[in-house]
């Protein structure tokens, strides 16, 4: 749960992070003077810093970049040569350097989005990141337009402007920390809801991870992706166990289907996966299962990388009593009787040529709990590269 929470965090990174340094220069600055901005606000940048290598490190690069604009860009505006006060007033000209650079990054949204997804590892879903970070500017820059702008028609009244200039600046500082506080909050109570839902891999041809999803985005999507999916076939004394599927959302229903189908989620196991599927669904007294192969499918909604596992039952088994499956046991005859007929999903009619090959129809003897020694999700190397 920490890997898939360190994740979810990594994949929906609070964008308000990259401005911090910034907002906390700019609140000093207008108060307390430059150099007061720069003691503070640089040792705090490099423990920000600190704190994503360690926490977020995988978004550290991205972190980073931002990280040296801001330096860079705030070291040249305090020279006063460059910016003279004559042409820019001192008091607002960090802002409007600030909405030039946001307009940039605005106009070259997407070329910036296309160095962005080569630059970070695909293992991120970089897009979602960097559309909320797309937010995050467009509401500083809103905020900023506004100071500037009331900055300016204050300047041309004439008589009170210290009065009006420090209410602006008070209500300026408000702004942006309620801002900031809201930002914290709101991605904190996404990060809650993600963590409650399903989070899949994404792999390719290979079975080698270079991704993920959030379930509800990749049956949504126009594309599909490949996604590792566990399916268990129960034999017993010749026969197969078949279940008629129901509506679900993303596999074919009404039809008939091998005893389990489950995808592999993002803190999981193959046979993890598979050992919880069969708990959630069945009663099985001393379960045994045996890996038989792997193979890919493409589907309505995706395409599935599928491991494939058979038990042998010789002991006790009923379906769980919530659930209300509709189960039958089949003879060879009858599924090949039927096997062109569109009752079978497009996987059992699949695995049930593998079955055949194996012989296991026959003799049965698939009781061993092999542990499978490549497998393209588990806790000690898969994981790793995801989380």
């Amino acid at each position: 749960m920490d890997k898939l929470r360190k994740h979810i965090k990594e994949s929906f990174f609070n964008p308000i992070l990259h401005f911090l340094p910034l907002l906390v220069f700019l609140i000093i600055d207008d108060f307390w003077g430059l150099n007061l901005a720069w003691k503070i606000t640089f040792p705090f940048a490099l423990i920000l810093l600190m704190y994503v290598y360690f926490v977020f490190n995988r978004i550290f690069t991205w972190h980073l970049i931002f990280t040296l604009i801001f330096v860079v860009t705030t070291l040249l505006v305090s020279i006063e040569f460059l910016f003279p006060v004559r042409v820019i007033d001192h008091a607002i000209m960090y802002e409007i350097v600030l909405i030039a650079f946001f307009v940039s990054f605005i106009v070259f949204r997407q070329k910036i989005h296309r160095i962005v997804l080569k630059l970070m590892s695909n293992l991120i879903p970089m897009t979602n990141n960097f559309d909320e970070l797309l937010k995050v500017i467009w509401a500083l820059l809103l905020i900023l337009i506004f100071d500037v702008t009331s900055f300016l028609i204050i300047q041309q009244l004439g008589q009170n402007v210290t009065a009006y200039h420090q209410m602006l600046q008070y209500l300026y500082v408000g702004v942006l920390l309620f801002f900031t506080i809201y930002e914290i909050l709101r991605v904190k109570i996404i990060r809650t809801k993600l963590l409650k839902e399903e989070w899949w891999p994404i792999v390719n041809h290979q079975g080698k991870v270079v991704g993920s999803i959030h379930q509800n985005t990749s049956i949504n999507d126009e594309k599909k992706y490949m996604h590792p999916v566990v399916r268990l076939i129960f034999v017993n004394k010749g026969m197969v166990c078949l279940v008629k599927n129901s509506t679900n959302g993303y596999e074919s229903s009404n039809l008939w289907d091998s005893a389990l189908s489950k995808h592999v989620k993002m803190n999981e196991t193959v046979e993890q996966a598979l050992e919880i599927g069969v708990e959630a669904n069945y009663i099985v007294v001393d379960f045994k299962y045996m890996f038989l192969s792997n193979y890919n499918i493409e589907t309505d909604k995706e395409i599935q990388y599928s491991f494939l596992f058979v038990s042998c039952l010789h002991t006790e088994f009923t379906p769980k009593n919530n659930l209300n499956l509709q189960i039958k046991w089949w003879t060879q005859h009858q599924i090949d009787e039927n096997l062109n007929t569109g009752i079978f999903t497009e996987n059992f009619k699949l695995e049930y040529e593998l079955l055949k090959r194996s012989g296991l129809l026959e003799n049965e003897k698939c009781e061993c709990n092999c542990r499978l020694k490549e497998v393209i999700y588990n806790q000690s190397s898969a994981i790793k590269k995801i989380i």
